[in-house]
């Protein structure tokens, strides 16, 4: 008996064919008409299962080939049954391909718009189809397979400037800031010139250049001028604004140019007002009752104002202006000193409440505002601001908001730079 199982081992050893078989081949393993899946602890065998789970797994949103990959697995998938679909174990791989596609859509459609924003006869399609170009070459390329086929072919065409050197100077020749069009030539102007400058590298005659950058500060100018009367209407309110401060703005926007006045968005409302569609009170609300401050500076006294780092602050109450008969002396411990004249030379005499004066300095540079009820005022005669210890040669100039130099009154006596204004100003001190 004995013998005869050693005989059987012997006899497995010696054919070991019997113990294994031959592997199947390479496209049996990968390819099977069979797959178990799992579901409910049930196992289910489908090959149109497979199929749709290897049609999903190659998407790959970065490529070309995105589309026509997510339609396949999109067709693929809706042919199965109701009960096949339940087996598709990568699902919600395809229902995120499915919303990158709606916002690849959505990129695209922006594309398209922005090059179709802009005429082919306007000056600025040139700069336009630039823009969309390097917008649409930042797209990936399932991105751009989105992009209608007549968008990529203008994204892709050679252009140049609907404009020419010659054409842009008699342009910037013809600027006239008195024309209601003054602004949109300006514009013109300029993005023609632009684009000329990025497909040529052109350049304007000698002096051409200088009359555009002028008339781009007049358009600056302007704005800026439109602006203040566009706050000074907003400002007004049918509870607090009397008659007299609806005529004070009527009369700051009839100032205005034809070309700053149709440039105020809310002239409509000034109308309103002027035509009398509200009733207004007789006396300002707000001056009836002016909330004077307790720590104002005195007339006739030196005051010295308080200090927030480089800020220096007084007030002033302004009770009744034409009795006042003294100036205000305001100093610092930066080496000036405000001398503000008696309250009897304020421009407008009609008005109470406080005055805020704000004087800032750095380094060179120094700022001095004054307001009355978050006002601006003026003064008849001069507000000075002396200045010490500066070098006798050492001069002083205004600027504007623009930064623009003014005109500047200032004299020197001794060690001390003396600059003289009727209103709030920013200056600076050139040393040389």
């Amino acid at each position: 008996m004995k013998n005869k199982k050693r005989l059987a081992l012997l006899s497995l050893v010696a054919i070991p064919s019997l113990l294994y078989s031959a592997p199947a081949s390479a496209a049996e393993v990968t390819e099977p008409s069979k797959i178990a899946y799992t579901y409910n602890n049930n196992y289910y065998y489908n090959s149109n299962v497979w199929n749709v789970v290897q049609l999903i797994s190659i998407i790959d949103d970065r490529y070309s080939s995105f589309q026509t990959r997510l339609e396949s697995a999109l067709k693929a998938y809706n042919n199965l049954t109701e009960t096949e679909k339940q087996y598709v174990t990568n699902y919600d791989v395809l229902s995120n391909h499915q919303h990158t596609r709606i916002l690849y859509r959505k990129l695209a459609s922006q594309i398209e718009e922005k090059l179709a924003s802009v005429e082919p006869t306007a000056v600025n399609y040139y700069e336009n189809v630039l823009a969309t170009r390097e917008w649409f070459n930042s797209l990936n390329a399932a991105q751009k397979t989105f992009v209608n086929a007549e968008t990529q072919r203008i994204l892709s065409s050679y252009i140049s400037p609907n404009t020419t050197i010659d054409k842009v100077v008699t342009k910037i020749q013809l600027l006239n800031s008195s024309r209601l069009s003054f602004h949109q030539e300006v514009e013109a102007a300029r993005a023609e010139y632009n684009a000329l400058r990025k497909f040529t590298n052109a350049y304007l005659p000698y002096g051409t250049e200088q009359l555009l950058l002028e008339a781009e500060r007049l358009v600056v100018k302007d704005k800026a001028a439109a602006k203040d009367v566009e706050n000074a209407i907003a400002a007004l309110s049918p509870k607090t604004s009397t008659i007299k401060d609806v005529q004070k703005v009527k009369t700051a926007f009839e100032a205005l140019t034809p070309v700053q006045q149709q440039i105020v968005p809310n002239v409509s409302i000034l109308i309103d007002f002027v035509n009398g569609k509200y009733k207004l009170p007789t006396q300002s609300v707000e001056n009836t009752k002016p909330n004077f401050s307790n720590i104002a500076a005195l007339p006739g006294k030196t005051t010295a104002m308080s200090r927030n780092r480089n800020d220096y602050i007084a007030k002033i109450n302004v009770t009744d202006p034409g009795v006042h008969t003294e100036r205000f002396i305001l100093t610092t411990k930066s080496n000036m000193t405000l001398i503000i004249p008696s309250l009897s030379t304020l421009v407008d005499k009609d008005t109470t409440g406080v005055i805020e004066i704000q004087l800032k300095r750095k380094l060179n540079n120094i700022t001095f505002k004054m307001t009355l009820n978050n006002k601006p005022i003026e003064f008849e005669e001069n507000i000075e601001l002396i200045i010490n210890n500066l070098p006798k040669n050492a001069s002083i100039i205004q600027r504007n908001d623009l930064g623009e130099k003014l005109h500047t009154n200032f004299y020197v006596d001794g060690n001390r730079h003396i600059v003289q204004a009727t209103t709030s100003g920013t200056f600076q001190i050139i040393r040389k």
